[in-house]
């Protein structure tokens, strides 16, 4: 495991033979130096810096600042930035002089464009994904945004999301920096490096209750319940145990997590994080939304959402279990006993009046829910399938209301 610094250069400006220098804080370390990522690579303890900069960026105070002592290579790296003819061969020098005041060997120099055009930044985003292959599970990396091109706070934040969801690393995010240059004047020269790592957190508390929400994984949302402290456990369980019944369809299991999750709710609306607060409305709102008062119109609300959600398989499957739980309950049957549930059935598949529209719908919804789980259909069907099943959730509504 490492701690891993990203950090990128700006192209500075030379005052008095020299780069400008600024005084760095975080908490309440001090450094003065040219640029941050240094003051960053000794307040975090860093083993890697991995450096993003053009041909104009200031290498040569990078070789400086790190220790390099060679006039001659600083004067030889100056007068190419000046050209604009610095090629990866030249930073091999700055790598080594990183590597030895960390006294870790795996620093790396990265050269860009300007990304004036799209080619250009297609070219910059390779070089974060070369960054990534030297990224592994476990290491901690660290962001700097504060100098260089905009667009590539961005590429950080999409390599993130790159390096997460497609190639599938396990690293964490210690901490995304940036240094407020523009407030030094103003706070007796000193320039405070602020972390805004709640931006990126907020963006996964976004997925994690998208997915909840839309679709039903509460994975997320329980990864990103562990990293909090001050919510407890049982609630973090609660949400476990919803995502596990919910990938086995366990409708049971499903509707005990709704009155479990009513009790944990207080403790979402008062959690010390501003982003769990912010986003327990939509959890909230979901949950009101299975909160029903029979078990017919859970399922059946349960169908519902997963047809808004394009589960269209599960959603067959349970409007078919709501129809019966319905025809359980109008008869007085216990819901849970499987002899009264073939009872119920068995009204529903004969039909005392050969007239009965709900009848009909239960059948064919019977047909499609069996050869979805037998896997008897053929591409057309299934398309056919699909433009049926609204028509089918609203019949049932109107039969569970006895308009049908």
């Amino acid at each position: 495991m490492a701690n891993i610094l990203i950090s990128s250069l700006g192209i500075g400006h030379k005052k008095d033979g020299g780069y400008q220098k600024a005084i760095y804080q975080l908490s309440k370390d001090k450094i003065e130096t040219t640029f941050i990522s240094k003051a960053l690579s000794q307040m975090l303890k860093i083993d890697k810096l991995f450096l993003i900069g053009t041909k104009g960026s200031i290498w040569d105070s990078c070789y400086s600042e790190f220790g390099g002592n060679d006039e001659n290579i600083e004067l030889k790296l100056y007068e190419k930035i000046e050209k604009k003819e610095l090629s990866k061969n030249d930073l091999k020098i700055v790598n080594e002089t990183i590597d030895k005041a960390l006294g870790v060997k795996g620093s790396k120099c990265f050269i860009i464009e300007y990304g004036l055009n799209e080619e250009e930044l297609w070219e910059n985003f390779s070089q974060y994904i070369d960054i990534l292959e030297h990224i592994k599970d476990g290491d901690i990396v660290y962001i700097d945004i504060s100098h260089a091109f905009r667009s590539l706070a961005l590429m950080s934040f999409l390599m993130i999301q790159f390096g997460h969801i497609i190639k599938n690393k396990k690293f964490k995010i210690g901490g995304i920096f940036y240094g407020m240059l523009e407030v030094a004047r103003e706070n007796d020269g000193i320039t405070p490096i602020v972390d805004l790592k709640i931006f990126y957190d907020l963006m996964e508390w976004i997925k994690a209750v998208n997915a909840f929400k839309n679709y039903g994984h509460a994975d997320l949302l329980v990864q990103m319940f562990e990293k909090e402290k001050n919510i407890k456990s049982q609630t973090k369980d609660t949400f476990n145990l919803f995502d596990i019944n919910l990938s086995m369809a366990n409708m049971s299991a499903l509707e005990k997590f709704i009155q479990n999750a009513k009790r944990v709710l207080p403790v979402l609306q008062s959690s010390e994080n501003h982003i769990v607060r912010l986003i327990s409305p939509d959890i909230i709102a979901f949950i009101k939304r299975m909160d029903q008062n029979t078990t017919s119109k859970f399922q059946y609300e349960l169908a519902k959402w997963f047809f808004e959600n394009k589960n269209y398989a599960l959603s067959y499957i349970v409007l078919l279990e709501a129809l019966i739980s319905f025809e359980c309950e109008k008869n007085v049957f216990d819901i849970q006993d499987k002899k009264d549930r073939e009872k119920a059935k068995e009204i529903l598949y004969s039909g005392e009046n050969k007239s009965c529209k709900i009848c009909k719908i239960y059948k064919k919804i019977s047909k499609i829910r069996n050869d979805i789980a037998h896997q008897r259909k053929s591409t057309s069907n299934i398309i056919k399938d699909v433009q049926k099943l609204e028509k089918y959730i609203n019949d049932i509504s109107l039969y569970i209301k006895g308009k049908l």
